[in-house]
C-alpha cells in the first residue's frame, strides 16, 4: 500500500534504521580512530574544522595512486572533481565539495591512506 513505506521509514526497529544506526556508528567509531578526532554524527557539517582545513592529495594523483583500491562511488567521485586552477590546495573540507563525495568516501580514502602507512591523526 502508498503508505505502508511511510510508516517503515519512521520505525525506529526497522531494518533500515537499524543499519543507518550501525552505519553511524561504525563511521564514528573509524573516524576517531584514523584521525583522532570525535563526532557526534555522520553529518560533514559536524567533522571539525580543524580536519577539514588538512590538507591532501589532488583527487586526479589519488585515483592514479589508489585508484584501485577505493569503494566505486569513492573513485567514481574522485574521477568527477573540478580541476580548478594550479597552484590551488585541497584540503578534506574541499574533497567533500566534490559532488557524490560524501563522508563514507571519506572514511573509504582514510582507511586506504592508513593502509600506506599516511596518517591523518591529530
Amino acid at each position: 500500500m502508498p503508505g505502508d513505506n511511510e510508516v517503515t521509514s519512521k520505525d525506529p526497529n526497522s531494518p533500515r534504521a537499524t543499519r543507518r544506526r550501525d552505519d553511524a556508528s561504525r563511521f564514528i567509531a573509524r573516524f576517531e580512530a584514523l584521525t583522532g578526532f570525535r563526532v557526534s554524527s555522520t553529518s560533514a557539517e559536524g567533522l571539525p574544522r580543524e580536519f577539514l582545513a588538512r590538507a591532501v592529495t589532488a583527487p586526479d594523483k589519488l585515483v592514479s595512486q589508489y585508484g584501485y583500491e577505493f569503494e566505486p562511488r569513492t573513485h567514481n567521485a574522485l574521477c568527477r572533481f573540478e580541476p580548478g586552477r594550479n597552484g590551488d590546495h585541497w584540503t578534506f573540507g574541499r574533497l567533500l565539495e566534490i559532488r557524490g563525495f560524501g563522508v563514507f568516501s571519506l572514511l573509504d580514502l582514510l582507511e586506504v591512506l592508513a593502509k600506506h602507512g599516511i596518517s591523518c591523526r591529530a
